[in-house]
């Protein structure tokens, strides 16, 4: 009886060391599966934007900062044709990326531009200590200047202006374009965007699901199409650009080799527009080898404007290629009031300077907003794609 009850022990821990290593095996090939999915294949959603850790604490300040501008603006019985966004500018300092901007608000006179400093400066106490704000003694007699900083840096410069000379530099209605990038996952969504009723230009990931489908869709519909070529952020791998990305590890051949890849997807485009691309379009020696192919190819190059550093836009100046670069950036913060301010914010561009650029993402919130403001769009601007805002430099 001994020896059978042996037996029956080597067989029960044989059977038992082989469901401990059958588990192990399990266990072992879907660590390896997750590892691929997340460090080679990247997510199964690529990112809409770049994430930058550092600024996302200014860029909530600046948010509450333009909240409290707008509002005082509006609250005073300011007229937003009186609005004009006479600068932006992505400024890189200290580790920070933000939009530097500048308002002209046109004032009957100097009475009513302290008044609405004042208005301005009670709204932004209740923000201290994270603004400062001080009024400066303009060159101009005519003018009043109003600065605003956060976490000690230049955020807003607001000119009160009540010459009343300020004449517009042209004389049809401003013109602006507007490119719904990241297209490509949702055919619904996109077709919904094509029903606003004025041209977007529909920059449209090569490797979504359903690329080639909205592609043709589009170009059936007249819209203007261009790919949304993914380039390497700075944080990568961390954020993934999606798959067939260019990389600033790759050589000449390989950077070809995609953007020709990538292209093929698309069918009908007319140029194309950086996905992310912070890391990638600050290095002049990539981005020669694709302006480059863009020429051969007769496309226009746009510059999403990912980064200050972005030497894109002045390269495609020297070599020949068409091209434009970003003003706006539309919902970053996916919010009602933070899209509306920035589309008020693209229509004063266009205001000041006769045309702008606007980048928006498949968001149900800018679908929202763009058809608020549809009828304003149609009736006071002429709408555009963005074709007709490249340059040849």
């Amino acid at each position: 009886m001994a020896k059978k009850r042996r037996k029956k022990t080597k067989k029960k821990t044989s059977k038992g060391f082989r469901i401990t290593a059958f588990f192990i095996c399990c266990v072992a090939v879907l660590g390896a599966f997750f590892y691929w999915l997340h460090h080679v294949s990247g997510p199964r959603s690529t990112a809409y934007e770049e994430i930058f850790p550092k600024s996302s604490e200014l860029k909530t300040r600046i948010s509450n900062i333009d909240n409290a501008v707008y509002e005082s603006l509006y609250s005073e019985g300011i007229d937003e044709k009186d609005i004009y966004f006479s600068d932006i500018a992505t400024v890189n300092s200290g580790g920070y990326e933000w939009d530097f901007t500048e308002l002209t608000v046109r004032v009957q006179d100097r009475k009513t531009a302290l008044r609405l400093v004042d208005a301005i400066t009670n709204e932004l106490l209740a923000l201290k200590p994270d603004v400062e704000a001080y009024r400066e003694a303009a060159s101009d007699s005519d003018e009043l200047v109003f600065n605003v900083f956060s976490l000690d840096l230049y955020t807003h410069r607001i000119r009160f202006s009540y010459t009343g000379t300020w004449k517009q530099p042209y004389k049809d209605l401003p013109k602006i374009a507007i490119v719904i990038d990241d297209f490509g996952d949702d055919y619904g969504l996109a077709t919904s965007f094509m029903d606003i009723g004025f041209p977007i230009t529909m920059s449209i990931l090569p490797s979504s699901t359903h690329a080639k489908k909205i592609a043709e869709k589009a170009v059936e519909n007249g819209f203007e199409v261009i790919l949304h070529l993914p380039m390497e952020p700075k944080n990568y791998p961390d954020v993934y650009p999606g798959p067939d990305a260019l990389l600033t590890s790759m050589d000449e051949k390989e950077i070809l080799g995609l953007i020709d890849k990538n292209l093929e997807k698309i069918p009908g485009v007319y140029g194309i527009n950086n996905h992310m691309g912070s890391c990638f379009t600050e290095q002049e020696d990539k981005m020669t080898y694709v302006l480059k192919e863009l020429k051969k190819r007769d496309l226009f190059y746009l510059d999403s404007r990912t980064t200050s550093n972005s030497v894109g836009f002045r390269l495609a100046g020297e070599i020949g290629v068409p091209t434009a670069e970003r003003d706006v950036f539309l919902d970053n913060d996916q919010s009602y009031k933070a899209v509306k301010y920035q589309m008020d914010r693209l229509i004063g561009i266009a205001r000041y300077s006769g045309e702008a650029i606007g980048i928006g993402h498949p968001h149900d919130v800018t679908l929202e907003i763009l058809r608020e403001y549809a009828g304003v769009l149609k009736t006071d601007y002429n709408m555009v794609p963005v074709s007709q805002l490249v340059k040849q430099q």
